[in-house]
């Protein structure tokens, strides 16, 4: 008889709103091949990301506008109804992502192995004060390993919020390189493939659109770049509460046919794949998988160094504390100063304009983006799936 394949279970708030959520999925999908994995979610409705095992609705989903009293309940319908599925199907282990998910994990242990997950940098999500400290402090100390998605996430865990670093560990995000090979080979609809044909250079970013990814800071770089390169074109993929404002900024500025925002996409890779160079402008991160994914299709990247991510994607070697002040030519990307605390209207500031150099950059010196493109493939490889899954069976089997 053959051995009997361990149960896994992934619990996730939803499968449609953000990289937590996708990384969930895809985890599933890769985890799939190895044990009985049960994806289990708040709610399920309007899911769009591809996932593998079997797939479990709780079909409790947030009550935002709810009292306190009823979101208590609501929290604890969500232990009750996850226990009785881990006792069900017989969980050996539950990994969870994200602060809600990992509480409910916990609180529903049925002697599995608890196994949580923080995507963010909890400092520049929260401030340190003791609730949140013992918050994170409870999740650590409850769990085989709570998982930060990159080094400098770790630290702040340990350093800022009193995690035991003996219950902490980070683990990055993966990407399927072979699939994303693929799915860059797909055609794009005709009117996104006619922007391109009629913007010779494009700057692509993705994210949801939201306030900290700070989209219209690229918006008024555009309005800038164009006036010596009108060739130079903005894609924004993604969708959220942001897109009323990023609108109104484009037509104001006159620049409103040389952006496209096509929402949220099922394929994004071949509007990568087409465009010229990738800008990362937000507040903050956890690690961006989009900048692996850029790494994935050749896309040359420029990317604010902010905490955390970026520089352990694009310059793995340097000091991770480090953060730059001026335009720092990495080994698999160029690194900006964070502008986070810039200005968002009027002129460009002088850190904003350092961005809009370093991307007039990529599009214009030749040797500079075969560099990068170059660089590209073994910056992605370090986050393969196979290399990352490995990591991840190790600690579902230690």
């Amino acid at each position: 008889m053959g051995t009997k394949k361990k149960r896994i279970a992934i619990l996730v708030q939803n499968l449609h709103n953000g990289g937590a959520e996708r990384m969930a999925a895809n985890l599933s999908i890769e985890l799939a091949k190895y044990y009985d994995v049960y994806l289990i979610v708040f709610d399920a409705g309007d899911a769009i990301y591809p996932y593998g095992g079997k797939l479990i609705d709780l079909k409790v989903p947030p009550l935002a506008e709810a009292s306190k009293a009823t979101r208590i309940r609501n929290i604890i319908t969500r232990i009750r109804r996850l226990s009785y599925i881990k006792k069900k199907y017989r969980i050996d282990c539950t990994i969870s992502h994200m602060e809600g998910a990992n509480l409910v994990n916990i609180f529903a242990r049925r002697g599995d192995k608890i196994l949580t997950m923080y995507h963010s940098m909890p400092s520049k999500c929260m401030d340190a004060t003791k609730v949140h400290k013992l918050m994170h402090q409870f999740t650590g100390k409850h769990s085989a390993k709570y998982l930060c998605v990159s080094r400098l996430a770790e630290q702040d865990m340990a350093e800022n919020f009193g995690v035991d670093p003996e219950h902490l560990s980070h683990i990055y995000n993966f990407s399927d390189l072979e699939k994303i090979a693929r799915l860059q080979k797909e055609k794009l609809p005709d009117q996104d493939a006619l922007f391109y044909a009629s913007h010779p250079r494009v700057v692509i970013t993705v994210g949801r659109l939201t306030h900290m990814k700070a989209q219209d800071r690229l918006i008024r770089m555009l309005n800038v770049l164009r006036e010596k390169d009108p060739g130079i074109g903005l894609v924004i993929l993604g969708e959220g509460e942001e897109r009323p404002l990023l609108e109104k900024l484009a037509e104001e500025l006159d620049v409103k046919d040389h952006v496209l925002m096509p929402g949220e996409v099922e394929n994004p890779f071949p509007y990568m794949k087409k465009a010229k160079a990738f800008a990362l402008p937000s507040d903050y991160e956890g690690l961006p998988m989009v900048l692996i994914e850029a790494a994935a299709c050749t896309l040359p990247v420029v990317s604010c160094d902010i905490q955390s991510g970026p520089r352990e994607v694009l310059a793995p070697e340097s000091d991770i504390t480090k953060s730059t002040e001026t335009i720092e030519y990495a080994q698999y990307g160029i690194l900006v100063p964070a502008l986070a605390e810039e200005p968002r209207r009027g002129e460009l500031s002088n850190k904003e304009q350092l961005m809009a150099q370093a991307i007039r950059e990529l599009l214009t010196d030749e040797t500079l983006r075969r560099r990068y493109c170059e660089n590209s493939a073994a910056c992605a490889e370090r986050f393969s799936s196979e290399q990352i899954i490995g990591e991840w069976r190790k600690l579902i089997e230690e």
